[in-house]
C-alpha cells in the first residue's frame, strides 16, 4: 500500500515537471522519422529507437529526479518517514517503467501496429527500463552536480551499447551475451517476430541478474548517502 502511494506520488511529480509532455514530443519526432525511412531499414531502426527510449529515459531522468529531490530537500521529508530505501528505488523503477511503456507503444503502434509478441516486447521494455533506472541512480548518487552526473552516466552506460554493434552486424562482440542490453534487444525484437523460447529465457535471466546486481549496489549507495546527510545535518545542529 505504501509503495503504491509512493509510485503515484512519483507519477504526479513527473507529470507536474512535464516529463510526459516532453516524451510526447520526442515520440512524435521518432514516429515521423520512422515513416520517412525506407521499409528495408524500418524494422532495425524501430527496435533501436524502442530500445534507446527506456534506456535513455531511465538513465537520465532517474538520475536527474534523484538529484533534484536531494537538492530540494525532499529527501529530508521522505526519509524522516517509515519509508525504506528499497521502496524509494522500487518506486522510481515502476514509475519510470510506466512512462517507458507508454513511450514505447506510442512509437510502435502508429508505425507497426501491435507487436508480434506483446509479452516479450512488454517484458523487454520493463526490464530494460528497470536496469537503466538503477544505473542512472547509481551514477547520480556518486555525483555532486548535474554536470558530473551527465559525464558519469555516459561512462556507466557506454559498455552496455556494445551489443548494438552486433545487432547491426557492424562488429562481432564475443562477450555481448554477458551484457543485459543483449537480452533487451532480443526481447524488444519481439515487436517484429517472437523470440524462440530459449532466447527469451536467456534474455529474462541475464536482465534479471543485472537488475539484482544493480539494485544491490544502488541500494547500498543510497543508504550510505542518506546516512552521510543525516550525520552532516546532526553535526550542523550541534
Amino acid at each position: 500500500m505504501r509503495l503504491s502511494r509512493l509510485v503515484w506520488f512519483d507519477i504526479c511529480y513527473q507529470w507536474r515537471h512535464r516529463y510526459y509532455l516532453v516524451y510526447l514530443i520526442v515520440c512524435s519526432v521518432y514516429v515521423g522519422i520512422l515513416h520517412a525511412i525506407p521499409d528495408s531499414y524500418a524494422e532495425h531502426v524501430l527496435v533501436l529507437l524502442t530500445f534507446s527510449d527506456p534506456s535513455a529515459l531511465g538513465l537520465l531522468l532517474a538520475g536527474n529526479i534523484l538529484l533534484l529531490e536531494r537538492d530540494q530537500g525532499i529527501w529530508n521529508a521522505l526519509f524522516s518517514t517509515p519509508l525504506r530505501a528499497w521502496e524509494y528505488l522500487a518506486s522510481k523503477c515502476l514509475s519510470l517503467g510506466f512512462l517507458s511503456m507508454l513511450a514505447a507503444f506510442a512509437i510502435h503502434l502508429p508505425v507497426n501496429g501491435l507487436p508480434k509478441s506483446p509479452f516479450a516486447f512488454v517484458l523487454g521494455i520493463a526490464l530494460t527500463s528497470f536496469f537503466f533506472t538503477l544505473l542512472g541512480m547509481a551514477a547520480a548518487l556518486n555525483s555532486r552536480s548535474i554536470n558530473g552526473f551527465l559525464i558519469r552516466s555516459q561512462l556507466y552506460a557506454l559498455p552496455f551499447t556494445l551489443p548494438i554493434l552486433g545487432y547491426l552486424n557492424v562488429a562481432h562482440i564475443p562477450f555481448d551475451r554477458l551484457l543485459p542490453s543483449k537480452g533487451s534487444l532480443i526481447l524488444i525484437s519481439g515487436s517484429a517476430r517472437p523470440p524462440v523460447p530459449a532466447e527469451a529465457g536467456y534474455s529474462f535471466a541475464i536482465l534479471t541478474l543485472w537488475i539484482i546486481g544493480a539494485g544491490i549496489i544502488t541500494l547500498s549507495l543510497l543508504i550510505a548517502n542518506t546516512r552521510q546527510r543525516e550525520d552532516r545535518h546532526g553535526s550542523e545542529q550541534i
